[in-house]
Parts: C-alpha cells; sequence; structure tokens
C-alpha cells in the first residue's frame, strides 16, 4: 500500500516592506546585572507598580519575568494584519478582562535619558471561565489583584534601550546601546 500522507506545511515566508537590515541581533554587554525578586502590590498598575519598585533603586534598564498572582483588570491587544499594509502586522484594539490569574509574563523595562519609562509587556493569563489567553498586556491598564504578582528581575546596568523606528519592519523597536558615563 503507496503511502499517502500529506507533507508538511512549509513555514511562511514574511517580508517585512523596509530595506533589509545587515544586523539581525544588536547587543552590549551589560557592565553588571543584579538579580531581584520583587511583590508587585494589590491596587496598583502594573506600571505604577514596576516603577515605584524599580526607579527607587535605580535601575534603568531591565528584564522581568512575573509569575503568578491576579490581575483585577487588564487591557490586552493580540497582533493582526495591518488593515492599510504598511507593515507586516500590527497590534489590534485592546481587549478587557477582569478577574484572571496570571500564569507568566516576559517584560523588558527601560528608562531613557529623559527618564520616561518604556515598559513592553507580553503574559499569558487564565480567566474564571478557565478560558486561556494572553497577548500585548498595556502596563497602565493592567491592574494587579488581591494577590501581588511576583516578578523575577535582572537589572541590565550600562545598557541604554531605545524605542526607536526601524527602517526594515517600520515599526518602533528598542535598541540597545552603551549607556553614556553618569556624573
Amino acid at each position: 500500500m503507496p503511502h499517502t500522507s500529506t507533507p508538511p506545511a512549509r513555514p511562511r515566508a514574511m517580508v517585512h516592506p523596509g530595506p533589509v537590515a545587515p544586523l539581525r541581533i544588536e547587543h552590549v554587554p551589560a557592565r553588571h546585572a543584579r538579580s531581584l525578586r520583587l511583590s508587585l502590590a494589590p491596587g496598583l498598575t502594573l506600571q505604577e507598580a514596576l516603577l515605584g519598585a524599580l526607579v527607587p533603586l535605580g535601575v534603568r534598564t531591565a528584564a522581568l519575568s512575573l509569575c503568578g498572582g491576579t490581575l483585577d483588570e487588564t487591557a490586552f491587544c493580540i497582533p493582526i494584519r495591518d488593515p492599510r499594509n504598511e507593515v507586516i502586522c500590527t497590534y489590534g484594539d485592546p481587549h478587557p478582562a477582569r478577574g484572571v490569574r496570571l500564569l507568566a509574563g516576559s517584560v523588558t523595562f527601560a528608562l531613557g535619558e529623559d527618564d520616561k519609562p518604556f515598559i513592553h509587556c507580553h503574559a499569558s493569563f487564565c480567566g474564571a471561565d478557565g478560558r486561556l489567553q494572553g497577548g500585548h498586556l498595556l502596563p497602565d491598564r493592567t491592574r494587579i489583584g488581591a494577590e501581588p504578582v511576583v516578578a523575577r528581575a535582572t537589572t541590565l546596568e550600562g545598557v541604554d534601550l531605545r524605542l526607536v523606528f526601524d527602517e526594515e519592519t517600520r515599526l518602533h523597536m528598542l535598541r540597545p546601546r552603551l549607556e553614556a558615563a553618569h556624573g
């Protein structure tokens, strides 16, 4: 009997609209790194809690993992095809969710020269109905619930992350550079 299974589907090639960047991954060395365990307080937005925990410690750049806790409310976006066809994809309108259990999250925290914070967060969570959801969380519209969110942070001292326009993707991306000496 001949073998009639279908070959696996090939991944779809995604080509960005701008000129191909010669460098795919940019990196700079951190001068030093600290590991921190944070308990993010109930009632605060994710943005308020992260700023309140990191800024007083002098943290300007960090990578964080969010582990457990509850969120009273959140707004999250998922990628959609760009309706104007200017980029491969964009974020759709925010989806609200209330009373969810945070499963896991990944946060990039950056504080630029103007001391304006930038928090980029993706997370997965489970609603009261047991449905798994996730996407790009809006930190100023995500409020921590009764059970604190635990965050494990690694500071990246000496690294300055900047949100800059990327010609290839036509999106704003975080780009690292060595932090200028303070003093």
